[in-house]
């Protein structure tokens, strides 16, 4: 595998790691989604986190594969965390979706099809107005809605059940931007925001992650194209590692929150403790050896009145 393949690879698994769990489900309370589960704050303030009702216990394996799932984006887990308050809040937003369309290439089939479509169209819309509220501008909110929009739609096309589905009919890019194919598109907006990456550097990125995770376009329709949207990757992470900088070989600097004072290790005893044992054993000493001393002169005193007796 080339070397900026590995980059690019390894930088969409680390953007996408905390949000892409083992179901998927949609961040926002709209009422496209009858059967959403509740969103609630966090108490440490770290974000997010679902709550839904508990489920019965699985007993096996067949109850989790991806084949069985009856609805996609319900989570059999007590909660998990949506985003992963990264700091680019255009890819943050669309890591439940990415999660999603990663799962939706392994499905075989899906049911369920028109709730999904229901359930992604409100997410659109308030990923859409969450983009407004941060201030990006209405270059950058037209160019990442007509994007996700494209990604989805392709993943739902290349599976078996959705390419001959309701959602054909109406995809996303056709009801957000009235077009029914995006692959053209997609990367005539990426060359022209590639010439002011500073500027366009949020959605950049989050181009950058759609090609990573498998989005082809064009390229997709051609065959041997492989190299030249490979060669498109590269030269997008190579311009987007300029702006962010190297990634740091250290995660964390191991003295920077040292507090500059001096510590030592606390003593258990006082410091003149040494010196007191010191003097209470040359005290005991001492007077065994005097009563010793004492003793042995009563003897000798003693023999001395018996002899000067006689």
């Amino acid at each position: 595998m080339p070397a900026g393949r590995r980059c690019a690879t390894r930088l969409a698994s680390a953007s996408i790691s905390r949000a892409i769990i083992r179901r998927w489900s949609c961040s926002s309370g709209l009422s496209g989604a009858n059967d959403m589960k509740t969103i609630e704050a966090s108490p440490s303030g770290g974000g997010s986190f679902l709550r839904t009702a508990p489920v019965a216990e699985i007993d096996q394996k067949e109850s989790i594969a991806f084949d069985t799932i009856g609805h996609i984006d319900q989570d059999e887990d007590l909660g998990f965390q949506l985003r992963g308050h990264g700091y680019n809040p255009l890819v943050d937003g669309a890591l439940p979706l990415f999660g999603l369309v990663i799962r939706l290439r392994k499905l075989t089939h899906y049911e369920g099809i028109e709730r999904l479509y229901g359930t992604v169209r409100d997410q659109i819309a308030a990923l859409d107005e969450e983009i407004r509220q941060h201030g990006y501008d209405g270059a950058t909110q037209l160019a990442y809605r007509y994007a996700l929009c494209s990604f989805i739609d392709e993943a739902v096309m290349g599976t078996p059940w959705g390419a001959h589905s309701p959602w054909a009919e109406r995809s996303l890019l056709s009801v957000n931007h009235n077009e029914t194919w995006g692959g053209e598109k997609f990367f005539t907006v990426l060359s022209r925001m590639m010439m002011d990456t500073v500027k366009y550097r949020d959605v950049l990125e989050f181009k950058y992650l759609c090609l990573c995770l498998g989005f082809k376009g064009k390229y997709g329709m051609q065959h041997n194209q492989n190299e030249a949207l490979q060669a498109i990757i590269v030269k997008l992470h190579r311009e987007l590692r300029e702006l962010r900088g190297e990634v740091p070989e250290e995660l964390t600097d191991a003295q920077q929150n040292i507090v500059s004072r001096r510590y030592s290790v606390g003593r258990l005893w006082p410091w003149w403790t040494p010196w007191l044992s010191a003097l209470v054993v040359l005290v005991v000493v001492y007077a065994a050896f005097a009563a010793s001393l004492g003793g042995t002169s009563d003897l000798v005193l003693h023999s001395l009145d018996e002899v000067l007796k006689k």
